[in-house]
């Protein structure tokens, strides 16, 4: 009898230690488990907030960005402007006594009063060549007023001819325009209106077939600007 109970004796100790065993391992495991989910936990944490950070200065590089072209743009466009046009970039800058404006003269041309509210810019060379100058304020006249008005001057200068509307002023500096042309015996005579800076110029030009100064007036004239 002594044996027996010695031996269920033994048998539960050995059970108990033996629970105690694996009760320590799965204590182990659920540690070591805890702590690689922990670990994990804060690497994503750490990459999400990396991320986001990378995220947000991409977007302030490209905001920046953005505000560094949108100032450039009016300094390159009024480069090209001058580029387009030598009269701004090579002409002398010269101030009317009849009217209040300012135009650039090119070299081998020179600005005079006709008569009240008209000048002329004439070719040193050649006073057949010329162009006259007027000037309007607004409350003075609008575009469709001088618009109308030039159409007339040309065709009285050729009643038998066509005139022949041309592309108008592409530089947003002028917030209206409009081109024309008619033919003469020994040349053309050409006429421009705009609206530019609160100023409406009215433009006729004169030139001769062997000649070819149009384009070079219409530069002078695009340079007028209100004193």
């Amino acid at each position: 009898m002594s044996k027996k109970l010695f031996f269920a004796a033994s048998v539960l100790a050995l059970s108990g230690l033996m629970a105690a065993c694996g009760s320590d391992e799965s204590t182990e495991e659920t540690n070591g488990t805890a702590t690689t989910n922990t670990e994990q936990n804060e690497t994503t944490t750490s990459e999400e907030t990396t991320t986001e950070e990378d995220a947000e200065e991409t977007t302030e590089e490209t905001a920046e960005e953005a505000d560094e072209s949108a100032e450039e743009e009016p300094a390159e466009e009024s480069t090209e402007a001058q580029e387009e046009n030598p009269a701004a970039s090579e002409g002398t800058p010269t101030v009317s006594e009849s009217q209040a404006y300012e135009i650039h003269l090119l070299p081998g041309y020179e600005l005079t009063a006709e008569e009240p509210n008209k000048d002329v810019v004439y070719s040193s060379e050649n006073d057949e060549l010329f162009m006259r100058v007027e000037t309007f304020k607004p409350e003075e006249a609008d575009f469709a007023f001088a618009d109308d008005s030039i159409q007339q001057t040309l065709k009285a200068s050729n009643e038998d001819a066509e005139l022949t509307e041309l592309p108008a002023f592409e530089d947003s500096k002028f917030t209206n325009s409009a081109v024309y042309e008619i033919p003469t015996d020994n040349g053309k005579v050409t006429g421009a209106v705009f609206e530019k800076e609160g100023l409406i110029v009215k433009l006729t030009i004169f030139d001769l077939t062997d000649a070819g100064v149009t384009e070079e007036f219409l530069n002078m004239g695009k340079t007028i600007t209100s004193k």
